[in-house]
């Protein structure tokens, strides 16, 4: 054995085992057959750590905040995109799907709706007010986003 290290303890019995990490850790901090561990001091971390820290908690809740925003955004746009393909394909607008995309995405493109004439033929709709939305909501998300990121991302003065 190598004199610096102590031997390692006997083997519990039945009775002394263990069960958890907790037990086995309070066990072996209270058992005098090891040595006792020294404890570090306390690390207090100075104020430009405390800064650079408080940036990055700052720059990670802007981009989560964006992840959230880009989220919702594509599923208006998928919405979207089922509501333009539904009435290009002609779908039953009674049908209980092809409704409820309807009744959902109605409130997003009536802004949209008269802009462009909207072309039909054999009851198969092209639905450009749709197709505007789109585009309109993309580039107002992203300009959200972008601003977002500005504004986060600035230190402070």
């Amino acid at each position: 054995m190598d004199p610096q290290w102590p031997d390692p303890p006997p083997p519990l019995t039945a009775d002394q085992e263990v069960h958890t990490v907790e037990e086995r850790y309070v066990a072996r901090e209270v058992d005098p057959r090891y040595p006792p561990r020294e404890i570090p001091e306390r690390y207090v971390p100075d104020p430009v750590a405390s800064a650079e820290v408080e940036r990055a908690r700052r720059v990670y809740a802007v981009a989560r905040t964006a992840q959230i925003i880009y989220l919702a955004l594509g599923t208006l746009e998928t919405l979207l995109i089922l509501r333009f393909v539904l009435k290009l394909l002609a779908a039953n607008p009674q049908a209980a799907f092809s409704s409820f995309i309807y009744a959902l995405t109605e409130a997003f493109v009536a802004p949209f709706e008269g802009v462009f004439q909207t072309p039909q033929t054999q009851g198969s709709i092209l639905d450009l007010a749709a197709v505007l939305a789109m585009i309109i909501y993309a580039l107002v998300v992203w300009g959200i986003v972008s601003l977002l990121y500005t504004l986060g991302n600035r230190r402070p003065a």
